[in-house]
């Protein structure tokens, strides 16, 4: 058996046997690629204020905090925007987000929960076909492996795409669509065509989840920097120490939460959003924890996390994504590479139309091998023997 047939087979098998899950992969991996958009569009009426910005002053924090801790119980945190057109949003213990004109104080409660709540479903499906033990379930494993499996297919699939003989006339069916194309020529033209403009898409997606499916993609990642992974895999991994704070001599006030946003704010002075969580006890001595967002397409990098001593508002820590470990930056990386969001809105849109060219590659690559198959079957069945009259 030549090379070239062999991988044929492995490039046939690998799609039958991983089809299915990389279709399930790709219609719900386009569905939470815009998680965020769907979300601020399900809250578009009750995110923004309606009329125009009042000349007042905005209420104190305190004051907001109070509007709408009674009936909703103890505020967690509150993010104020730079925009002075959004409402500030609120989280409670319970779990509800809250949005408060901070010049009215006029309190909506968020619509998103019910559209949130499908795009968590669809998460479970994309990470690991809706199992119930999650993280530790066998759908886990099994679209670990297809992956894998999509990593091969996409590698056999490019070297089976070369035609054995260049010219324009073997070429040309192969990077361009054909519509004169009935059947067999038609889906073997799509499949063609799709999976060679696509790979390069479909190949980052496949390879950047194996860190995020498996432990020791994970480890990888940072063993090629010379680093030491961390044993989280999700958002834990960019914790780091919070600094200490003195205890200050004498009856010093905690500072008002407005003047310790304006401090923050006044050290980024290009902020898009500051929040800042409340700590359960007041009386704790430990640094105010805000989390402050700047202009950039990628969360991480646009994302600060900033604690500053809450007696004098001096900033304490500040770590921007260039000061994290080379390995970490390239984790976060690869996390977001394979949403797409590393590139913002066009980086979804391109990943998004590369899932939706993987779903006809499946159709395609099925179709071709029923009609291989089944045509073979026609081929070998006897001829029925007519019995005269």
């Amino acid at each position: 058996m030549s090379c070239r047939k062999v991988i044929f087979w492995i490039h046939l098998l690998a799609g039958l046997v991983a089809g299915g899950v990389v279709a399930i992969m790709s219609v719900t991996g386009i569905a939470i690629a815009f998680e965020e958009e769907i979300l601020e569009w399900a809250d578009r009426e009750v995110s923004h204020r309606v009329g125009p910005v009042p000349v007042n002053a905005v209420m104190k924090i305190e004051d907001l905090r109070g509007k709408v801790a009674p009936e909703n119980g103890r505020v967690a945190a509150v993010q104020m925007f730079s925009d002075p057109s959004r409402n500030w949003k609120f989280h409670t213990d319970t779990g509800r987000e809250l949005f408060v004109d901070p010049y009215s104080a006029a309190v909506g409660e968020s619509r998103a929960h019910a559209t949130h709540e499908v795009i968590h479903k669809l998460e479970e499906w994309h990470r690991w076909l809706g199992a119930r033990d999650g993280q530790t379930s066998v759908g886990r494993l099994v679209t670990g492996i297809c992956n894998l499996m999509f990593v091969v297919l996409c590698v056999t699939g490019l070297y089976l795409w070369f035609p054995r003989r260049w010219s324009w006339r073997a070429l040309r069916p192969l990077i361009g669509f054909v519509t004169r194309y009935r059947g067999k020529a038609r889906d073997f033209n799509l499949h063609n065509v799709i999976g060679f403009w696509s790979m390069p898409v479909l190949l980052l997606l496949a390879v950047t989840a194996v860190p995020i499916s498996f432990a020791w993609g994970h480890r990888l990642v940072f063993a090629l920097t010379g680093e030491e992974a961390p044993e989280s895999r999700n958002y834990g991994m960019m914790a780091v120490e919070p600094p200490a704070v003195s205890i200050p001599a004498g009856e010093m006030p905690r500072l008002p939460a407005e003047v310790a946003v304006s401090r923050v704010a006044e050290a980024f002075p290009d902020w898009e959003s500051i929040s800042l969580e409340f700590p359960e006890a007041e009386e704790a001595i430990a640094p105010l924890d805000f989390g402050v967002t700047v202009p950039d397409p990628m969360p991480s990098r646009a994302y600060i996390p900033v604690k500053s001593d809450p007696f004098t508002g001096e900033i304490l820590q500040a770590v921007r994504f260039d000061d994290r470990s080379t390995g970490l930056r390239a984790r976060v990386w690869v996390r977001f590479l394979h949403t797409g969001a590393a590139f913002g809105v066009p980086g979804k849109v391109v990943a998004s139309l590369a899932c939706a060219a993987s779903l006809v590659l499946v159709w395609t690559g099925f179709s071709l091998t029923w009609r291989r198959f089944s045509g073979r079957r026609r081929a070998t069945k006897p001829p029925t023997q007519v019995t005269p009259s």
